[in-house]
């Protein structure tokens, strides 16, 4: 069992999350125009898994940071700076022609929780950074029905297991205590239902 919750962290990991739930999104949604989709697309994957990951390697390489997991505070800070750099830059790129305003709002939770992990981190405090992306995943899934008025309880409820999966992975793998995952499950959820709520008042 050990050895797949291990898998489960990997497979979980924060830096795929925004590309899959675009992609669930735009499955999910009604668009007219498939090439300004896609071209969106090609902006959320670069920026916020290929520069990433390209970055880690760099930082790897220089020996800045040791695992993927990024276990210290001291190996995040940069990683985490780059992130926030790159989602102001894919808020002001890829949404200029005012569509998905919904999908907007989730990488400007995204930031938000970013920016607030960015803080913590510079204070030692090692937030756990899958909850608080599968947190923001279901805040999103939340807000999205609440706004949109739409049945996603199927949704909802297998991030609800998907989360709790990947905190008792976190837990077997001893990166993080149980308050270190509550708060970032909380963070992760909170950002969206704060941006959600700024930007629809």
């Amino acid at each position: 069992m050990k050895w797949f919750l291990t898998l489960w962290s990997y497979i979980v990991n924060p830096i795929f999350i925004p590309s899959l739930v675009s992609l669930w999104y735009f499955n999910f949604s009604y668009y007219s125009d498939a090439d300004s989709v896609k071209l969106q697309l090609y902006l959320i994957v670069i920026l916020t898994a290929a520069i990433p990951l390209f970055t880690y390697s760099i930082l790897k390489v220089l020996g800045i940071v040791k695992s993927v997991h990024l276990s210290t505070t001291g190996e995040r800070i940069t990683p985490l700076i780059v992130y926030a750099i790159l989602l102001i830059m894919l808020l002001r790129t890829a949404f200029v022609n005012g569509l998905h305003l919904s999908l907007y709002n989730f990488f400007l939770g995204t930031l938000i929780a970013t920016i607030v992990a960015t803080i913590l981190t510079s204070i030692r405090y090692k937030i756990s950074l899958h909850l608080m992306a599968t947190g923001g995943t279901l805040g999103f899934l939340i807000m999205l029905s609440y706004t949109l008025g739409i049945n996603l309880l199927i949704e909802i409820a297998a991030l609800g297991i998907i989360s709790g999966l990947t905190a008792t992975s976190r837990l077997s793998m001893k990166a993080h205590n149980s308050h270190q995952l509550i708060f970032g499950f909380l963070l992760g959820l909170l950002s969206q239902v704060l941006a959600f709520s700024y930007m629809t008042t």
